[in-house]
């Protein structure tokens, strides 16, 4: 018998729960649900898929969505706030911080959640450490 690992993320901010079974590259499709959408890499093959909405999702039916392979878009190649997170090495509210302030280039807020181009470009913070402080000065 074949086993494949999944990595499952649920993103409490943005109510989103994110299935993949493949830590590649790749872009969002939206699927006949406009709850799910599929995630394809840049060959067009199924790797993954998100849920938005998550705590609506209180009916006694269960949720039924397909999923299919597909020709990818090149112009389409956006991330969640979990995969930046998880690229950049930073917690999934410092890139929601990040996008809110314009430093992650592209980034566009689609209802609750940032949609994340590829790859991420950050702009440079404006402050932060330039050198050492001198000792002794005054802060008057």
């Amino acid at each position: 018998m074949t086993s494949k690992r999944v990595f499952v993320s649920y993103d409490r901010d943005g109510d989103m729960l994110e299935v993949l079974w493949a830590l590649r590259e790749g872009y969002f499709s939206p699927t006949a649900d406009e709850r799910v959408d599929k995630r394809l890499d840049d060959g067009g093959e199924l790797i993954g898929f998100l849920i938005h909405d998550l705590s609506t999702l209180d009916e006694p039916a269960p949720l039924e969505f397909e999923l299919t392979a597909e020709v990818p878009d090149k112009g389409v190649a956006n991330v969640t706030v979990s995969w930046a997170a998880v690229e950049l090495g930073v917690s999934d509210g410092r890139v929601r911080q990040l996008a809110r302030e314009g430093r992650v280039q592209g980034a566009v807020k689609a209802g609750q959640e940032w949609l994340i181009p590829t790859p991420i470009k950050l702009v440079p913070g404006r402050r932060g450490p330039v050198g050492v402080a001198k000792r002794g000065a005054s802060s008057t």
